[in-house]
């Protein structure tokens, strides 16, 4: 079975032999010096006719295609010793829930119609490839008129069911605000953002919320209640008010991923789920957000939510993380291995593991 991909960055530096993250960790390629000249060149060749915009700002995102199969996301940018670029290869195959290992509980925000989904995590975590498994879902089951606003374009998206406009930030539009303004008017069942950051995003992701629409979009936040707090500290603060009373109302689900090396080499993501429910909508209307991962855990079995600690737990049970890496992780160190005491079926396994290697001695 396939799972996430390892991270495919390379980092070109000016007079710096380059450079690759493989796995976690960052690798020399070669020991040959990338000169001044050659990195002006790959940065002439990646911003096209926008680079007078790179100088301009002194840094610079996008998306570039070598072919059919090979399309990158990057970002350019000045440092003291020159240029540096960064860039990421984004598959040319968009993976199911199953290929990534991701929960089955996810199918059910395939089957909404309206409300806020928020995926979040730390840069490198499977975000925008988790967000892109979940519009492609939908993409093959029903038939919606989908917009996506990203900075930039990666995963592409073919019709199939659905009808998918990708409009791109600075290419296509001017700003995530502004392009959701737009979007108001072409009719779409789904938008999903890129990203939110600013203010005048968030405003206008409530706005299309509010007007029935189902909304997509990412945050770098670690966690449910993280994620609430962030969004709702965007605003002014005799806003907040009202605008946690909206995502109390509107917010469908938050999915929080980290990714791990797995035994077997490959990443593995461990996945926090808090769907919407009656205790959900009454602690965050409610200010009390602090107990939003007691309500992830109390309610998991009925609702399908899954708090970061059960998440590790089962990844250990199945074998795709060590205990070591569970505890690494956890967000409660203490909590999970509260879990693992109680646990008869780990217990069980751990005196096994032990029986077995008495045997071994014994026979030695």
């Amino acid at each position: 079975m396939a799972a996430y991909a390892h991270r495919a960055d390379l980092h070109i530096k000016t007079n710096s032999p380059i450079h690759a993250r493989v796995k976690s960790e960052i690798v020399l390629l070669s020991n040959e010096i990338a000169e001044n000249k050659l990195v002006e060149h790959i940065v002439e060749l990646l911003t096209n006719e926008n680079i007078e915009s790179f100088y301009e700002k002194q840094e610079f995102d996008g998306a570039y295609k070598l072919d059919s199969k090979y399309r990158f996301r990057f970002n350019i940018f000045l440092h003291v010793d020159g240029i540096g670029i960064a860039l990421r290869l984004i598959p040319d195959t968009i993976r199911t829930f199953e290929e990534l290992n991701l929960p089955d509980a996810l199918n059910k925000l395939v089957d909404l119609r309206r409300g806020l989904v928020l995926v979040t995590g730390t840069t490198g975590s499977g975000k925008t490839t988790t967000l892109a498994a979940i519009i492609e879902a939908i993409n093959q089951k029903y038939h919606r008129h989908i917009i996506t606003i990203e900075d930039p374009v990666e995963y592409v998206f073919h019709d199939k069911k659905s009808i998918i406009e990708q409009r791109e930030l600075g290419t296509h539009t001017h700003s995530f605000a502004r392009a959701l303004r737009a979007a108001m008017r072409e009719d779409p069942d789904i938008i999903m953002v890129g990203e939110i950051r600013y203010l005048a995003t968030a405003e206008s992701i409530i706005h299309a919320v509010n007007t029935g629409h189902l909304v997509f979009s990412t945050v770098h936040t670690l966690n449910a209640q993280e994620t609430i707090d962030r969004l709702i500290g965007l605003f002014k603060t005799d806003e907040q008010n009202r605008i946690r009373q909206t995502i109390a109302a509107t917010l469908e689900a938050t999915i929080s991923q980290r990714l791990i090396e797995g035994m077997d080499g490959t990443m593995v993501p461990a996945v926090e789920m808090m769907f919407k429910t009656p205790l959900v909508q009454e602690l965050i209307h409610n200010k009390r957000d602090n107990e939003l991962p007691d309500a992830i855990e109390k309610e998991g079995i009925m609702y399908g939510s899954i708090s970061f600690n059960k998440a590790l737990f089962d990844l250990t049970l199945a074998d795709k993380i060590s205990e070591e890496q569970a505890y690494q992780y956890a967000s409660s160190p203490a909590d999970l291995k509260l879990m693992f005491t109680l646990s008869p079926e780990y217990e069980a396994r751990k005196s096994g593991e032990s029986q077995t290697a008495i045997r071994f001695k014994d026979e030695l």
